[in-house]
């Protein structure tokens, strides 16, 4: 039985989403990254890359890696301990700890604070869906990375459930109303309606995200004798969101590779 690291790599054949998104190039680099972590931290690397609905334009690979995660391993018959989710949006420092070894058997999940208003204004837009739930906004998550058990299985299950019983609503405030991103207004919402005890103590350095709002990009400039970047520095998962253009993304990628790719040999 081993620890799992199912990594989101959907190439939508949407036009739209191949523009938005750079045909999806950073990929490329963010798996080179993965598979050598997993090979060096005895982890089973696993590349999504085959969602269970291929109208990946209807059906968000953001949605169906939580409908599919527990069915595809199954299905590969993989004997997992714990299961790692991972955005291919990311790129994880060579020498990062195996933070496997630093999680319980609790879903761990990092805070996501970085635009308060972009979460409030989402947590309030979906309220008619769950009118039971009083929503916490301080336990608000992030869904780019995620550590489950096998015991979380049920309930992905019954997220997958309500989310096909309420497409329509769901696609409806997602592409006209809302406007603030696909699974994680839903996603947190589910959360707190079940009572899902969620483990948050792992550092923050395990998840560096919006690298441009919070100056992660810069260097301490009085060091004349180092300019790396602080996110290198000091961070272990770096993802490449937040930015203006989302085509950027490969260039950003491909930038931080040529600096450190020969720690990966």
């Amino acid at each position: 039985m081993k620890n799992v690291l199912f990594w989101i790599g959907v190439r939508s054949k949407n036009e739209m989403l191949q523009k938005k998104h750079g045909d999806f190039k950073y990929l490329d680099i963010s798996k080179r990254s993965w598979q050598y972590w997993c090979n060096k931290n005895d982890v089973i690397f696993y590349e999504y890359n085959t969602p269970s609905e291929s109208d990946t334009e209807a059906h968000r690979a953001t949605w169906t890696r939580w409908f599919d995660v527990f069915d595809q391993l199954d299905t590969a018959g993989i004997d997992y301990n714990k299961i790692a989710i991972i955005d291919g949006s990311s790129l994880v420092r060579w020498d990062t700890p195996n933070f496997f070894e630093l999680t319980d058997d609790r879903l761990t999940a990092f805070r996501s604070l970085e635009n308060v208003k972009w979460i409030y204004e989402g947590v309030q837009g979906y309220q008619d869906l769950f009118p039971d739930v009083k929503f916490d906004l301080s336990k608000y998550i992030s869904c780019g990375f995620q550590i489950f058990a096998p015991h979380h299985k049920a309930f992905l299950q019954d997220l997958k459930k309500f989310y096909y019983e309420n497409y329509d609503k769901i696609i409806e405030k997602q592409k006209h109303t809302v406007k603030k991103g696909t699974d994680q207004p839903v996603y947190n919402y589910f959360l707190q309606l079940h009572e899902i005890s969620v483990n948050t103590d792992l550092s923050p350095a395990f998840m560096l995200t919006h690298l441009n709002r919070f100056d992660w990009l810069s260097y301490n400039w009085q060091l004349k004798e180092d300019g790396t970047p602080f996110f290198i520095k000091y961070g272990y998962i770096w993802f490449y969101s937040g930015f203006p253009n989302r085509a950027d993304r490969e260039n950003m990628m491909q930038q931080t590779w040529d600096l450190i790719k020969e720690n990966y040999e």
